[in-house]
């Protein structure tokens, strides 16, 4: 009798032994699931790293730029390209890319801006003396040729590079339909110009005038316009002296 109460004894102790035993296994394998559960979620993505990363915070911060331009070449027609003598200082702008134009692709180079052509409805003959007659008539009457193209989204813009040339010592027309068909509010814009002998004139006031009060007008380049092609390095530090020069 003693020995069947020892074995029950032995028996009963093993097994509660082998459950403690499975118990505690069960406990450390859900302590494991547990702690790698914590480390996934702990663990930061890759998306959540680059969207986090100083580079894309900076992006995110900088301006949006836009670089609008007027020039003769892409508000005209020829009918005989190979007849212009693209040495004259007269008609050297009346073929794309126009004087204007140069500028505005240089300034691309540097701020990554957003280019954007001004063009009239009614192009302007590509006869110069009867482009600049069209001009004068134009200013007299204060005239606002209709444009063809519009910027959709404008308010997305902080800073606006306005590039034209000098027609009759003011801009032309068409950068007053521009001007007044947006709202430039809080704006920054900086003008480029390209002139002849009468260099800046009265370009400045006259954009001026179509800029409300908390629109900021920064400081112009004008270049004189026989001297267009060598004037990209005078470009790059005009940039450069506002800090709009590339980032090396």
């Amino acid at each position: 009798m003693k020995r069947l109460i020892v074995t029950g004894i032995i028996l009963l102790m093993a097994f509660s032994l082998s459950a403690c035993s499975g118990q505690e296994t069960d406990r450390q394998e859900q302590d494991r699931v547990e702690r790698s559960e914590e480390q996934q979620t702990e663990e930061p993505s890759t998306e959540s790293d680059v969207s986090a990363s100083p580079e894309a915070v900076e992006k995110d911060a900088g301006q949006h730029i836009l670089i609008a331009y007027f020039t003769w070449a892409e508000n005209t027609h020829v009918e005989n390209p190979d007849a212009v003598d693209v040495d004259a200082t007269t008609s050297a702008s009346v073929l794309p890319p126009g004087n204007a134009a140069k500028l505005a692709g240089w300034i691309q180079e540097q701020t990554g801006g957003e280019l954007f052509s001004i063009v009239v409805k009614e192009p302007y003959s590509s006869d110069y003396d009867e482009c600049l007659d069209r001009a004068a008539e134009e200013k007299a009457e204060d005239v606002r040729p209709e444009l063809v193209n519009h910027v959709d989204n404008m308010e997305k813009y902080d800073v606006i590079f306005l590039g034209f040339p000098n027609w009759w010592y003011t801009v032309p027309m068409a950068v007053h339909s521009f001007l007044e068909e947006y709202d430039f509010s809080g704006k920054t814009v900086i003008p480029f110009c390209t002139h002849g002998t009468g260099g800046l004139a009265s370009t400045i006031q006259d954009i001026k005038k179509d800029l409300p009060d908390s629109a900021e007008l920064r400081e112009p380049i004008g270049v004189y316009r026989p001297d267009v092609d060598s004037a990209q390095e005078s470009v790059n530090e005009w940039l450069a002296g506002m800090g709009y020069g590339k980032k090396n």
